[in-house]
């Protein structure tokens, strides 16, 4: 947070005096705006000064608010750099949150702004790359800003500007515009995507600072003047005009990087701070000479609240590209009541004092050579050049330590790699041993591990589907094999080498089984088998035996007959196989004509089918049937003899 010389004190203010959390002594009020209240509070713990910025008394009405509010206050303290303002504790006090930031001594972009109207061009490109590197830094952990605008801009009497507020845009995004009045004055630099969608990543960002920056190079936002409602909608509908449009005399260089950063849609703007940061370099080298100190001319709106000493350092930034000669020495003239020397004496002087003068530049100008071949020397020259220490496969702070020793600043991404380890670097740029000048932002790469990728469910889909699954999640299609299948249909995948779900290294292959469909099976000749042997082929097959009796006199009972699914049908698996299987001759039951007369008994037999054959007892004189072989009830088949005696 930033220390002005207003001295905002309120004597009615409770917290004045307070010692907050047992620690922080409330000093004076210094800031009040939308959202908060930011006091100057002394850490009597660390002994030194804290801006302490408590959130107004209405927005502690939502638990949401303040559970969300922590939650953005945890993932700012994660962003260390030296263009973040620092976020050093967090917590509740009156039932208000509260968090203590960093104590910037200096300004913000938007007083300075008032105080100039507009900014140079080299000025305007210089906030503009402080507050990408910053937006770096807080990417890199995952933190979106989501409220870039010069008042969160702050510009310290030295050292780079310093983005402050990260995470409380989203933390109040619940909180209604007319609620706090502060989400009002932040449409002029809205992303559309956020307008709309309300969903927003590093490149919405990136938009706001390209509002930002043509409202540093032409004193004014886009569509000023207009209602929050018809900003958001030129947000959202309109391009960005040109600064050139308001300013001719703006190259076109600045009006491409500006159409760049604010393109509407966010896959035109740079994907992240960094490529951003490229453009607005090459943009900078750009930038004719006689360009380096103009600025648009818009009337100064206001100086209050700007020091002196930060006004002056910011002209001095923009003149370096023009920065005067030393003015002349003063001239004095020394009286003295020393006598007039003769012309001879005054001769042989000016000859002393010739020689001596000569001398002097002499020495000046050896002088002038050593101290300069210093410099350029240690500043641009060999000696100011250092050779990277190694850096592939070691850990990352053992190189971070490295760097730092030799004072050389880096950046760090994150890569995956299949050889080196998490956490061990895997190149660097300038690689280790080359040479790097000590002012070079080294650039270190880390490794994440090996890229894993989830394998999706491919069952069911089609070949080409299946590959496009697999593309889709970073893998390649394996092998393809193909098998019978009685569930899936034919083309489709039956199996994969992975499960779905589980997680393997990128460079993995996904085998896949294919269908063919139901396997076609052939029906066997089954005459003359056994029923058992029949039953074993058929079930051998995958098919279901459907086996019916018959007698027959011919096969021997418990043989096939006859098959009713014909040799050489072809059927799938579970079908119904149909054939018949001997039950032998047909047997009837010997009737009883015992008692009865010959005739009446022969007659009964021969209607059952029996041959008969008669013996006579004394000539049969009776005519009556006395016993029959074999006895009634005897099961023959029929044309079996059966013979009858008569008494």
């Amino acid at each position: 947070m930033q220390v002005s010389d207003e001295q905002t004190f309120d004597q009615t203010d409770p917290l004045i005096g307070l010692l907050v959390d047992e620690r922080y002594r409330v000093t004076r009020r210094l800031a009040r705006g939308g959202m908060a209240t930011v006091y100057i509070a002394q850490d009597e713990r660390l002994d030194r000064p804290v801006a302490l910025k408590v959130m107004h008394p209405h927005l502690a009405d939502s638990q949401d608010f303040v559970a969300r509010f922590r939650r953005e206050a945890r993932s700012a303290a994660r962003i260390v750099h030296p263009g973040v303002v620092s976020v050093f504790d967090q917590g509740v006090i009156t039932g208000q949150g509260f968090l203590v930031m960093e104590l910037i001594d200096g300004t913000n972009l938007r007083q300075l702004l008032r105080a100039q109207g507009a900014f140079t061009i080299p000025q305007a490109l210089r906030y503009t790359a402080d507050t990408l590197e910053a937006l770096r830094a807080a990417h890199r952990v995952g933190v979106i800003h989501r409220d870039i605008k010069p008042e969160n801009i702050l510009v310290p009497t030295d050292g780079p500007a310093k983005v402050t507020d990260f995470g409380l845009a989203r933390a109040a995004s619940e909180v209604s515009m007319s609620s706090t009045g502060n989400m009002l004055g932040t449409v002029a630099y809205i992303a559309p995507e956020i307008a709309t969608t309300a969903e927003a990543d590093a490149r919405s960002d990136i938009y706001s600072v390209g509002i930002m920056l043509y409202e540093m190079l032409t004193g004014a936002v886009p569509w000023a003047g207009e209602s929050p409602l018809q900003i958001a909608t030129h947000h959202v509908a309109d391009d960005v005009p040109k600064p050139s449009a308001s300013q001719p005399w703006i190259p076109r260089e600045i009006d491409d990087l500006v159409a760049a950063l604010t393109a509407r849609d966010p896959a035109s703007r740079p994907a992240d701070a960094s490529e951003a940061i490229d453009l607005v370099t090459r943009a900078a080298a750009a930038i004719p000479a006689d360009l380096a100190n103009r600025r648009a001319e818009v009337a100064p709106a206001d100086r209050s609240g700007v020091s002196e000493t930060t006004a002056l350092n910011t002209e001095v930034m923009s003149a370096q590209f023009t920065r005067p000669l030393p003015a002349p020495s003063t001239v004095m003239t020394v009286h003295t009541s020393a006598p007039i020397p003769t012309p001879e004496e005054a001769g042989t002087t000016k000859t002393y004092k010739r020689a001596a003068l000569w001398v002097s530049l002499v020495v000046l100008l050896l002088a002038v050579a050593g101290i300069g071949g210093t410099w350029w020397w240690t500043e641009y020259g060999p000696g100011s050049y250092l050779t990277m220490p190694a850096t592939d496969g070691r850990p990352l702070a053992d190189v971070e330590t490295d760097l730092g020793a030799m004072g050389l600043s880096f950046t760090v991404e994150e890569e995956f790699s299949d050889d080196v380890a998490t956490g061990s670097v895997t190149r660097s740029d300038p690689e280790g041993g080359a040479p790097v000048h000590k002012r070079a932002d080294v650039s270190l790469y880390v490794s994440k591990g090996v890229d894993m990728k989830n394998v999706p469910d491919v069952s069911g889909k089609t070949q080409d589907d299946a590959k496009k699954a697999l593309t889709d999640a970073g893998l390649a299609l394996g092998a393809i094999t193909d098998a019978y299948s009685e569930d899936i249909p034919q083309g489709q995948v039956i199996s994969q080498s992975a499960p779905s779900g589980t997680s393997v290294p990128h460079d993995t292959a996904i085998d896949v089984v294919l269908s063919k469909g139901r396997e076609p099976l052939t029906v066997p000749t089954l005459n003359g088998m056994s029923a058992d042997a029949a039953k074993k082929t058929i079930e051998g097959l995958g098919l279901v035996a459907a086996p019916t009796e018959a007698f027959s006199d011919t096969v021997a009972q418990g043989q096939v007959i006859s098959q009713q699914t014909a040799e050489g049908t072809v059927l799938h698996r579970g079908d119904t196989v149909a054939y018949t299987v001997s039950k032998g001759p047909e047997k009837v039951a010997v009737p009883d004509v015992v008692g009865r007369q010959r005739q009446d008994a022969r007659a009964a037999l021969e209607a059952a089918g029996f041959t008969v054959q008669e013996e006579a007892i004394l000539g049969g004189f009776f005519g009556t049937v006395r016993q029959s072989d074999p006895v009634a009830g005897t099961m023959l088949k029929k044309g079996s003899v059966v013979t009858i005696t008569i008494v």
